[in-house]
């Protein structure tokens, strides 16, 4: 008798514990199927086709200092779904907003975040775009290629740093007086996400003097910039560089972004400032502040150890020529020798370097 209560007793126990481990599972599932992941736009290098339709010659035109908004669709595909939302466009920049060096300027999209919910553009609030300046010249799809590729290698050398995305969009215009174009454009994360996503606050305040950044960062960027050739930038002024940091008054992290005066894009507007006492783009020039052999030595050891995966970056994308690969791994194989090189690290990051100049 008492043997067959046990029995009775372990096999509800079994049948219980069955029960339980299943409704369990069950509950896991329902819960893995029922929350949905937005995709987010940043997180893949994959080129993603879209269309945008608008009032296209309006738009590229509307480039005074009260240009406005105009309304637009955005649409891709999703296996055999199209995704479709109305959007904003508008145009912007300084420089590649004029009409005589850019007829297609670069263009700042909004979204309605409504209408882009569970899209590709979830939770996207307004992004720039990068654009291909020139409708005919191929040229300038290769330095747009070129200029994405710079935020790709710097995203290599710290997550301070701007996410891109490239893309082929159709243009159509929505008054069919211009044929549909299909260019090369990238987007750039917006720049309080950034911050976001490193756990940092943006900065907004000019006049804040290089050294009173984060110094091994400038420094790296300074170094990262002399890399690609690009003196097209500054701290206190806040060109072409934000500013992000832990809390209103601790040094700030400087992240640097629009490369197009970089050597590596090569674009033909692209002249180097008077007072730099340099003749060309090409010829490189350390914008950094006099740092000691030592620390510099502690920088160029992170370049070395990234120089494969940095020229995989080159190397690997199908988007850019042959041609455009040979001439960028040229110029990166010259700096490498020159940081590998004592004697030319003194010329160049020491001898050369910037030194604050104090007031008597």
């Amino acid at each position: 008798m008492n043997s067959k209560i046990r029995y009775i007793v372990f096999s509800f126990l079994l049948i219980l514990l069955s029960s339980i481990n299943s409704l369990c599972l069950s509950q896991n599932d329902l819960d893995s199927d029922s929350i949905f992941k937005a995709p987010n736009l940043f997180e893949s290098d994959t080129l993603i086709k879209l269309s945008i339709t608008t009032d296209l010659k309006t738009l590229v035109r509307d480039i005074g200092e009260k240009n406005k908004y105009h309304k637009g669709r955005l649409s891709y595909h999703l296996g055999d779904s199209i995704v479709s939302m109305s959007v904003q466009l508008k145009t912007r920049g300084n420089f590649r907003k004029d009409r005589s060096i850019c007829p297609f300027p670069p263009i700042r999209i909004k979204f309605n975040k409504v209408d882009a919910s569970y899209s590709l553009f979830h939770g996207q609030g307004k992004l720039k775009m990068v654009t291909h300046c020139q409708n005919k010249n191929e040229r300038y799809q290769q330095m747009l290629i070129q200029e994405y590729l710079i935020y790709k290698a710097y995203n290599l050398f710290s997550p301070e740093s701007f996410n891109v995305r490239l893309a082929e969009i159709t243009y159509k215009d929505s008054d069919n007086q211009m044929g549909p174009l299909k260019k090369y454009a990238f987007f750039i994360e917006d720049f309080e996400d950034m911050a976001v996503r490193n756990g940092k606050i943006p900065r907004y305040e000019k006049k804040i003097h290089q050294d009173h950044t984060l110094i091994g960062k400038v420094t790296k960027l300074a170094v990262f910039q002399y890399m690609v050739g690009n003196t097209d930038w500054g701290v206190p002024t806040l060109h072409n560089i934000k500013l992000i940091a832990k809390t209103p008054t601790s040094r700030p992290t400087p992240v640097p972004y629009d490369f197009d005066w970089a050597s590596l894009v090569n674009a033909p507007y692209a002249v180097p400032n008077e007072k730099l006492n340099i003749k060309s783009i090409h010829e490189r020039l350390y914008r950094g502040y006099k740092r000691t052999a030592e620390d510099l030595e502690y920088i160029f050891r992170e370049f070395r150890m990234k120089k494969e995966a940095l020229y995989e970056i080159y190397t690997s994308c199908p988007y850019l020529n042959d041609k455009e690969k040979e001439r960028v791994l040229n110029y990166f194989d010259e700096f490498y020798e020159i940081i590998n090189d004592p004697r030319r690290v003194k010329r160049e990051f020491i001898d050369n370097a910037r030194t604050i100049k104090y007031k008597e």
